[in-house]
């Protein structure tokens, strides 16, 4: 099997790409790993934020994108099964995920997700042992 084949591109709001690739490999002795990628690469646009202080702060702490990613996966899969197996988690995909990554404000919103998420601070526990 190809590693990284991509499967399908779709088109979202503000110019994103959703990519669907095929990243299955042979796992032992005849069964496989079928595992699906799904990533978009959301590019900030200072019209997200409050202000072109937040918008620089954004790009200080992301950097000038976002990666949106998902993995669509199924262990032991017997070779005979791979491609019904590969459908299903197509048809899921389908299902689920791209009803979320096709709203016209995903971009945004994803976008202000991350960066809220950059902004809590890190929490670091440390180890009392001896």
């Amino acid at each position: 099997m190809i590693n990284e084949e991509i499967i399908m591109e779709c088109g979202l709001a503000d110019g994103v790409t959703a990519v669907v690739r095929d990243a299955s490999r042979h796992y032992f002795g005849g069964y496989y790993h079928v595992r699906l990628l799904v990533t978009a690469d959301v590019a900030l646009s200072a019209a997200w934020f409050g202000g072109a202080a937040e918008y620089e702060d954004a790009v200080g702490r992301l950097g000038s994108s976002v990666r949106f990613s998902r993995t669509l996966e199924k262990m032991a899969v017997p070779r005979a099964e791979v491609d019904a197996v590969r459908s299903t988690l197509l048809d899921s995909f389908e299902t689920n995920l791209r009803t979320y990554l096709f709203r016209p404000d995903f971009p945004r919103r994803f976008a202000l997700s991350e960066y809220g998420k950059a902004r809590k601070p890190v929490v670091q526990r440390g180890y009392a042992g001896a």
